[in-house]
């Protein structure tokens, strides 16, 4: 990432699934040498894990060292504190992680200041917190050993802030002005949402002929990338937007406010989701996608795409599933690989923009 070296990575966990973070280690560009794991319904309030496997922790990361330690859940700034003092070795939760990897797909000067808004507000009570438990001392990550005065650099996060919230402001209102000159030419738009890693930027490229980035990594596309529909006589334009992921907390959602919007003011959305995924895994990504569209999306201006469907073994069981929950959405499987279902997709656009001209 950016020519920065390999780190090596171990996570530490309390919940057996770790597939997420261990996808997100991997599109961090980190090499994932070993897990820690304790089975906890919940995480210990002062410490994540308890103290009997807070020492072996210690024990093995003084045996098999590594750069970071990724920590598979969200931590309180106390627990962060204790952890890192502990452990002395940086510490990273799952926010922190997710926002380093905005931090290095961010492209455009507006996904840049949201990705540094951000990280500015997850700082915030990680600072206060090493404010009040350690006036002085090195710290193995945030802060990078005490390069910063304390005082000094919550001043500086301040006044960061406003900047940055000017900035994104007027961007804002230049994007709102693109937006009302689209719908004044008469120009019909169509939002690709979904999880993270759901195949739409490989869609993008297959109904409208471009050739955008396409990774098999989480969060590829942070900023928005806009093309027209192949082989319509009516302007419609297609936008890519950020990936979902489950979890974020409040402030990020809204760092990347701007992204979505481009989803909940569209003519016509494609939810996609990856029906090669398990069946726990489609439905979490199904429900966390809804539950971020609706009621902002109505159900009528929604289309369900089921991606990837030259791995999926069922198809049909996929199609159930979405119809048990929004039964009357029209669903469609296709794969961008070998370009099955494309054409039915295709139809079902042109149909919902035929609708909306009448």
């Amino acid at each position: 990432m950016k020519g920065r070296r390999t780190r090596k990575a171990a996570i530490l966990t309390i919940d057996e699934n770790v597939s997420e973070m261990e996808e997100l280690a991997y599109s961090a560009g980190m090499d994932l040498v070993y897990e820690i794991i304790q089975r906890r319904r919940r995480p210990h309030p002062a410490s994540f894990v308890g103290k009997g496997k807070l020492q072996e922790t210690k024990e093995v990361l003084s045996t098999r060292n590594v750069d970071v330690l990724l920590v598979n859940g969200v931590l309180k700034p106390s627990q962060h504190y204790l952890l890192e003092s502990e452990l002395k070795v940086e510490c990273m939760d799952r926010i922190r992680l997710v926002l380093e990897i905005f931090d290095d797909r961010a492209s455009s000067r507006e996904a840049r200041l949201q990705v540094q808004r951000a990280r500015l507000l997850y700082e915030i009570p990680l600072l206060r917190e090493w404010v009040h438990s350690a006036k002085s001392g090195e710290h193995p990550g945030f802060l990078g050993g005490g390069a910063y005065e304390t005082d000094a650099y919550y001043e500086m996060i301040r006044r960061q802030l406003a900047r940055i919230e000017v900035e994104l402001e007027k961007l804002g209102s230049d994007r709102e002005l693109r937006r009302k000159r689209r719908a004044r030419l008469g120009l019909g738009t169509i939002a690709l949402a979904g999880y993270t890693n759901a195949g739409k930027s490989s869609l993008l490229n297959a109904i409208t002929g471009e050739k955008v980035l396409v990774e098999d990594k989480v969060f590829s596309t942070l900023s928005t990338t806009t093309a027209r529909l192949d082989g319509c006589r009516k302007q419609l334009l297609v936008t890519d937007t950020i990936g979902f992921i489950s979890n974020l907390p409040t402030f990020m959602i809204e760092s990347f406010k701007s992204t979505l919007d481009e989803i909940f003011y569209a003519d016509l959305v494609l939810l996609l989701i990856d029906s090669s995924d398990d069946e726990e895994t489609f439905m979490e990504k199904l429900t966390t996608s809804l539950g971020i569209l609706f009621p902002e999306v109505d159900v009528t201006d929604l289309i369900v795409v089921l991606t990837k469907t030259d791995r999926a073994t069922e198809l049909a069981q996929r199609i159930d599933m979405v119809r048990s929950i929004v039964p009357h959405v029209t669903t469609i499987g296709v794969s961008s690989l070998t370009g099955s279902g494309i054409e039915e997709l295709h139809a079902a656009i042109l149909e919902h923009f035929a609708y909306l001209s009448r």
